[in-house]
C-alpha cells in the first residue's frame, strides 16, 4: 500500500484512491474489510501513510494498528469500547489528526486582458 501511495499519480484523491483499493482488495480475496472505519479515520490513515513512506526510518505501526483494526471488523457484535475504540485513531503520537480535513489543490487562472 505504501509504495502504491507513494507514488502519487493524483492531485487530490490518493489516500481516498489507497482505501479504495485495500477494500477492493480484501473483498476480491474474500476478506471482511471495514471501508467505513478507513473513511472515518482519514486523518490518521493518511498520517500513516506518511510515516510509513519514509525511506530512511519508516514506521509501519500505525498503518498496520488501522489496517488489521479493518481487517478484523465484526459487523454484527457492537461492544461497550466501541467509543474508546474510535479515539485511538485520534491521534499519531502528540499529533492530533482528528480535525484533518482534505484541502482541494488550485491552480491561479492567468488574468486576461
Amino acid at each position: 500500500m505504501v509504495d502504491i501511495w507513494r507514488i502519487h499519480p493524483f492531485r487530490e484523491g490518493n489516500t481516498r484512491t489507497i482505501s479504495v483499493f485495500m477494500k477492493l482488495f480484501a473483498e476480491q480475496n474474500h476478506l471482511k474489510f471495514n471501508a467505513v472505519l478507513l473513511s472515518l479515520h482519514t486523518g490518521f490513515l493518511r498520517n500513516s501513510l506518511v510515516l510509513a513512506a519514509v525511506q530512511e526510518a519508516p514506521d509501519v505501526s500505525h498503518l498496520l494498528k488501522i489496517i488489521s483494526d479493518a481487517l478484523t471488523y465484526t459487523p454484527h457484535i457492537q461492544t461497550k469500547n466501541s467509543a474508546v475504540d474510535s479515539e485511538k485513531y485520534h491521534s499519531i503520537g502528540k499529533y492530533d489528526v482528528s480535525n484533518y480535513e482534505e484541502k482541494p489543490f488550485y491552480t491561479k487562472k492567468p488574468k486576461q486582458d
